[in-house]
């Protein structure tokens, strides 16, 4: 009888659907012809992967196991815990809007006897993640988000000139629809959202800059924030996010400051601007407009 292995993990879960993939670190991304582009996914959730969703039960997790990998004879889930589910969630919104990525690609293994304990890392054959039992740094959370972000974009076999062509015609459509409504473009944002910012942090202003996207020339991302919950509150329809920081001026995270402002694109009103001190782990301050 061979030795049980216990392996605390969590399934992949990309699109809502899971997947049972080849790889998504330095072995996945040497086989992609393209870098990463955008593409939404949902927050990896930790739970077994059975044919049809649902957590199996024993008899079933002992089949699964056979089948899965005949070195292991049981794979032992472990749930993310309720912080790291919230730092997840806010770690994803900054992965997405490129203020935060991961120092270093997922570590892969082809099987669960190659996990090391203690050391977080994508397993091959399985199509799983092995969770250490302790929290999870940031550092290690935002090398999950980027390894299904990976899967994501290999799964929807798009390049990064097909996911430019999705931004740009998004991009373009919601500046017709800007300028049909007799909106205001992206300057006149900045300046309101820079206006706005002297008015709520006063001295502290003079220090932060301009963080402009980079991408495609833009200055800042403009959303659809009909269903944005912290920004649709007055009832607007496309929004500015403009970011100000002094990323460039420091050297340790928590000595991070940035202020974002969410310009309401039709008629330059405040939908939102908050402060947020440190890393992911700071203090955030809203201010009422």
């Amino acid at each position: 009888m061979k030795q049980t292995k216990k392996i605390y993990a969590a399934a992949v879960l990309v699109a809502v659907s899971i997947f049972v993939l080849t790889g998504c670190g330095k072995k996945a991304a040497e086989s992609l012809d393209t870098e990463i582009g955008k593409v939404s996914y949902d927050v990896p959730q930790a739970q077994a992967v059975t044919n049809d969703g649902e957590e199996p039960d024993e008899t079933q997790e002992e089949g699964n196991e056979m089948d899965q990998d005949a070195e292991i004879n049981m794979i032992e889930i472990r749930s993310y815990s309720d912080s790291e589910k919230e730092r997840m969630k806010t770690l994803q919104e900054s992965y997405q809007n490129e203020t935060a990525k991961p120092k270093n690609m997922i570590q892969e293994v082809d099987s669960a006897d190659d996990v090391t304990d203690g050391t977080l890392c994508y397993i091959v054959s399985t199509g799983q993640f092995y969770l250490p039992d302790r929290e999870l740094t940031d550092e290690e959370m935002l090398e999950i988000i980027d390894c299904n972000f990976r899967i994501a974009l290999s799964t929807n076999h798009k390049t990064q000139k097909d996911w430019d062509d999705i931004n740009l015609k998004e991009r373009a459509e919601f500046e017709e629809r800007v300028k049909a409504a007799g909106g205001i473009t992206e300057e006149e944002a900045i300046e309101i959202a820079k206006k706005t910012m002297e008015e709520d942090i006063g001295e502290k202003a003079k220090g932060l800059k301009l963080a402009a996207p980079g991408e495609y020339g833009w200055k800042a991302y403009l959303w659809d924030i009909t269903d944005w919950e912290e920004y649709n509150a007055k009832g607007g329809e496309l929004g500015w996010s403009i970011q100000f920081n002094n990323v460039d001026d420091v050297e340790d995270y928590d000595d991070l400051f940035s202020y974002e402002c969410m310009v309401d694109a039709m008629n330059g009103s405040i939908c939102g601007a908050n402060t947020h001190q440190g890393f992911i782990d700071g203090e955030t301050v809203w201010y009422e407009h």
